[in-house]
């Protein structure tokens, strides 16, 4: 796992004595990629825009507690957004159908552009079918870019066991796209 750089540490030293400048910062750096991780899990603006404030707002009350990530701040926001989208959907009982339901643009401007989203239908169907922990590494390395030892600091494993994740997860979802191909 990575530690906390010097400039990351003197941030968040700043934040827990709230630091305006700091705690702007800190929001300025991660709201944008969390708002995609919201939006692309929940689907909804309002719901990835509740998302974010109430992450922001566990953060100050950790912060306020004395209780400052250790580790990679990216990873613990994250982690945060994470449980309040799960703690959503525990509350509402929505159907799990409707997690990755934003991952694949539409595009119909022209032929190839619909054929385009035909396959992503079938990958967006397929990626449904997986468990929410591959679901979660897919997101997370395919779609919000993070590197293997992020996720694994975020999923709490070790980097081989996230990269048998996802090598398990992928292999999962190319059966199921050629299974709905046939």
């Amino acid at each position: 796992m990575s530690v906390i750089t010097n400039d990351e540490r003197s941030l968040l030293d700043r934040a827990a004595g709230f630091d305006e400048s700091a705690l702007s910062e800190i929001y300025d750096c991660h709201q944008e990629a969390l708002y995609r991780y919201a939006m692309r899990l929940l689907g909804d603006q309002q719901l990835a825009e509740d998302c974010i404030a109430d992450t922001f707002l566990r953060f100050l009350k950790a912060l306020s507690r004395g209780i400052i990530p250790q580790e990679n701040l990216r990873a613990y926001l994250y982690r945060i957004s994470h449980n309040w989208i799960t703690d959503y959907y525990r509350r509402n009982a929505r159907n799990n159908e409707q997690d990755l339901m934003e991952y694949i643009p539409s595009k119909k401007d022209l032929a190839e552009e619909v054929e385009k989203e035909m396959q992503g239908e079938s990958v967006r169907s397929a990626i449904l079918t997986l468990t929410p922990e591959q679901q979660q590494v897919i997101i997370l390395k395919y779609f919000e870019g993070w590197q293997n030892a992020e996720i694994a600091q975020f999923t709490g494993k070790r980097v081989g066991a996230v990269k048998a994740l996802l090598h398990r997860s992928l292999a999962s979802l190319k059966n199921r796209v050629e299974e709905k191909g046939n």
